[in-house]
């Protein structure tokens, strides 16, 4: 469904942001994207979604395709309308409007006559929002700021859903909820990319996974190998050996183990 040739991007005229990052999304699948702060990891999303530009960034080679067309050189709405909704990091939702009113923007991507299907499919997923219609979204908690976020996505009725860090500052009872609500998103069709730091909600949920480091891919394969492996458990599933802190060696020596793809 999706493919990622080669891509590299960079802010500005000299900071690097991926380097020759290349994998595949097949459709109907959950593809986790790991990694540590700075790792490239937004900026991939970005460039999926045509966002980039906006916050300073630009592809510098390679290119993205989406059912075989290249999406790379569309503007963002032209990628929404082939069904590629993104929600950002830190549940970005119109603060000042109400749940309704941030379901009906969300509904504008989508044609006139399936709106009322679409809100009543997010109601059935979210049935809190449900019960807040009328209440301003900036006085939501934050878990239901978050899913007010991935609802307003879902009005469009996405093929494919590009979620960056949806349980970011959640607490432990909303953050597995969020996780019940990507497996049922995934189980009714649609495709969903997942940027995330909780690696083991991630790799739970994900049917195949892959890590960036400082911008490269150093991990790539099947979610549930990735998560058994000793490696992988110690560098990001909360060993004693944590990711952020991990020598360059010992990293190296991960991906030689595994055998995985190295940009």
């Amino acid at each position: 469904m999706l493919a990622i040739s080669d891509l590299s991007a960079r802010y500005g005229r000299s900071v690097s942001a991926l380097r020759g990052v290349s994998f595949d999304l097949p459709d109907e699948s959950i593809v986790a994207v790991l990694g540590s702060n700075g790792a490239g990891k937004s900026t991939l999303l970005r460039a999926i979604s045509g966002t980039l530009g906006l916050h300073g960034g630009q592809l510098t080679s390679g290119h993205i395709e989406l059912d075989g067309q290249r999406i790379d050189r569309l503007d963002p709405a032209a990628i929404v309308h082939r069904k590629v909704m993104q929600v950002p990091e830190g549940r970005q939702v119109f603060g000042r409007m109400s749940v309704e009113e941030n379901l009906r923007a969300g509904g504008l991507a989508t044609e006139p006559g399936k709106r009322a299907a679409a809100r009543a499919a997010v109601l059935e997923l979210f049935p809190v929002l449900g019960q807040r219609l009328d209440q301003t979204a900036g006085l939501l908690s934050g878990g239901e700021q978050q899913m007010l976020a991935i609802g307003r996505a879902m009005m469009a009725e996405p093929r494919l859903l590009l979620l960056d860090e949806p349980s970011l500052g959640l607490a432990p009872q909303m953050i597995e909820r969020i996780g019940e609500v990507i497996a049922e998103i995934n189980g009714r069709g649609t495709a969903v990319l997942l940027v995330e730091q909780n690696a083991a909600m991630a790799l739970q949920l994900a049917h195949r996974a892959v890590v960036l480091e400082v911008g490269e891919l150093a991990l790539a394969g099947d979610a549930a190998e990735l998560a058994a492996s000793e490696d992988v458990q110690r560098l990001y599933l909360g060993g004693q050996l944590e990711a952020d802190d991990a020598a360059p060696q010992e990293r190296h020596r991960v991906r030689r183990t595994l055998g995985v793809w190295e940009a």
